[in-house]
């Protein structure tokens, strides 16, 4: 299976949930910009691209309704979207080349100090890549129309992020993102 191949069973997620298609490339290229400011390289930063590809594709076990709405979700809903993590890493689980994918696509929706889910991994027990992936998915998100919600200025968005470095998000990872993203609007 090549990247070709998994951009495809990307896809698949975007059939039913165009944000999702869109939302998976800006986010591998946000993921790419923190993994080369961490020095990664080679090896790790081919799986936080396919990391950052395949996050959310356990929401393909999602009802449509619960994906598609608007307003504010139910608990049960909450607790049927936060299974997605977990079945997003059984789908790639048997797929022995993205074994090393799996920790990044089941833990990134862990924060910082434990609150987050499926484990309630906190600090540097959730794996970097996973931190990565989760960053550069709330910033994207953040700076992208929702049904809910449009979409918030980057600047709005890199103070929410600034806000929640520490709780939800590891401190140094927003730091970079900042100075990424203010450095981005600059001439060098």
């Amino acid at each position: 299976m090549t990247l070709d191949s998994i951009y495809a069973f990307s896809r698949s997620l975007e059939a039913r949930d165009n944000y999702t298609g869109a939302h998976a490339e800006k986010t591998i290229a946000i993921a790419r910009r923190i993994g080369k400011a961490v020095g990664l390289g080679g090896d790790s930063l081919d799986v936080l691209e396919k990391g950052a590809v395949l996050h959310d594709i356990g929401k393909i076990g999602i009802s449509d309704s619960i994906l598609r709405k608007k307003a504010k979700l139910t608990s049960d809903e909450f607790r049927m979207i936060k299974t997605h993590p977990k079945i997003g890493a059984e789908i790639i689980r048997v797929i022995h080349f993205l074994k090393d994918v799996v920790p990044v696509v089941l833990y990134h929706h862990e924060r910082w100090d434990g609150k987050g889910y499926p484990s309630g991994l906190k600090g540097n027990e959730i794996p970097l890549l996973a931190r990565i992936v989760a960053l550069a998915d709330a910033y994207q998100a953040l700076t992208s129309d929702r049904p809910y919600r449009k979409a918030y200025p980057k600047k709005e968005a890199l103070a929410i992020l600034k806000k929640e470095s520490g709780s939800h998000f590891d401190k140094n990872l927003v730091g970079l993102l900042v100075g990424l993203e203010t450095k981005k609007g600059k001439p060098e």
